[in-house]
């Protein structure tokens, strides 16, 4: 995922409403590296995950971070 758009959209103060004005979501979302997605998915739930549900899963965990203003990802194994 791009670190600098992500920085960017974390420090305008956005919220639930206006998280994708101008498309600056879905730009997010769509440079998120979806095979190293879809191996954390996988590894942490111990089970193939179709790529369409990586897709899901990436961008409510992504949507999550950015309106709880970030927070520690929980590791396959436990750390």
């Amino acid at each position: 995922m791009d670190k600098d758009k992500l920085l960017a959209l974390m420090n305008t103060g956005v919220t639930k409403a206006n998280l994708n004005e101008y498309g600056r979501f879905d730009e997010l979302t769509d440079s998120i590296d979806k095979p190293r997605a879809k191996a954390y998915f996988e590894t942490f739930e111990g089970a193939p995950v179709a790529n369409f549900r990586v897709n899901i899963k990436a961008a409510n965990l992504l949507r999550s971070f950015i309106l709880q203003e970030g927070f520690e990802l929980e590791t396959p194994d436990g750390d």
